[in-house]
């Protein structure tokens, strides 16, 4: 074989052999977009069935709270607490479901409950007037005097926990973007109406400060849902009784010791009574 010819040759052999990679290569990239796609199938599918069950979970939870406004429109209330708690498991808290099964507690005249599901539904909404008026009408008619707040107690209780620290965290980061821009670029965000932005920045991040705090000592209230509980010394069954607290009454939560919670009542005084006998305004989750 000549040169020319085995030059032919290798030439030839060499274009057959990429050809044949180039075969493979194609075949394996075939077999990966193949791979992909049917993932990305899978994972629609997956997505589309959690949307639709969700979706209709959410609905469920919809048709038990307007089944319990029917029945609570025909005053069967224990009948429409049912069905509200159902609602709950479902799609979780809400201010008007709470309100609606504090108004249900209030129509049977069960004290405790319906206070702790009136305040419950003010945590969550804090603004509501009709909330504020049946919480105020349901103390008034089961003879619980609560201390009037003050003007700033008020402003602090119109946002719950989340807004303010929502309002505080925004103000920070907005008031920290504005000395950043100033500082990569001086020319930049001077004069009135920066000085007016800042300084709103600043009182918006105090304001949401001091909400958060004022807020955070409502997570540590209860609403005592057994009548004429007794406030212990200590935390055992024998212990003596140093006074009693009504249901509905609020207290603060300091501690837990086994079933008993240390709380403080309403008159400055602190004891012990069964965990049963109260209910924390900021649920856990557990019970309803």
């Amino acid at each position: 074989m000549g040169t020319g010819g085995l030059g032919t040759w290798v030439s030839a052999s060499l274009q057959q052999l990429s050809i044949q990679m180039g075969a493979k290569e194609m075949n394996i990239l075939c077999v990966k977009r193949s791979k992909v796609l049917g993932l990305l199938v899978v994972a629609s599918a997956v997505l589309l069935i959690s949307v639709l069950c969700t979706s209709a979970w959410a609905v469920q939870g919809e048709d038990r709270f307007a089944l319990g406004n029917e029945a609570y429109a025909e005053g069967k209330y224990d009948e429409a607490l049912s069905f509200y708690k159902g609602a709950i498991k479902q799609k979780g808290y809400s201010a008007s479901l709470l309100y609606n099964m504090a108004n249900a507690y209030y129509q049977k005249k069960d004290v405790g409950l319906a206070i702790l599901y009136y305040e419950r539904a003010l945590y969550l909404d804090p603004g509501n007037a009709d909330i504020q008026a049946n919480l105020s009408l349901a103390r008034k008619d089961f003879g619980l005097i609560a201390e009037p707040a003050s003007d700033w107690q008020r402003f602090f209780n119109m946002l719950n926990l989340n807004w303010w620290a929502i309002l505080a965290s925004g103000a920070f980061g907005v008031f920290s973007l504005i000395y950043l821009l100033r500082g990569i670029r001086p020319g930049i965000l001077k004069g009135a109406p920066a000085r007016i932005l800042t300084t709103f920045c600043l009182l918006c991040f105090m304001a949401g400060g001091t909400g958060v705090a004022m807020q955070y000592r409502n997570i540590n209230r209860g609403v005592v849902i057994r009548d004429n509980v007794r406030l212990l010394v200590s935390p055992f069954d024998s212990a003596s009784s140093s006074a009693s607290i009504k249901d509905g009454k609020i207290v603060r939560i300091a501690k837990t010791y086994k079933g008993y919670l240390l709380v403080e009542g309403p008159n400055g005084k602190s004891g012990w009574i069964k965990r049963n006998a109260v209910e924390s305004v900021v649920p856990s989750g557990g019970r309803s």
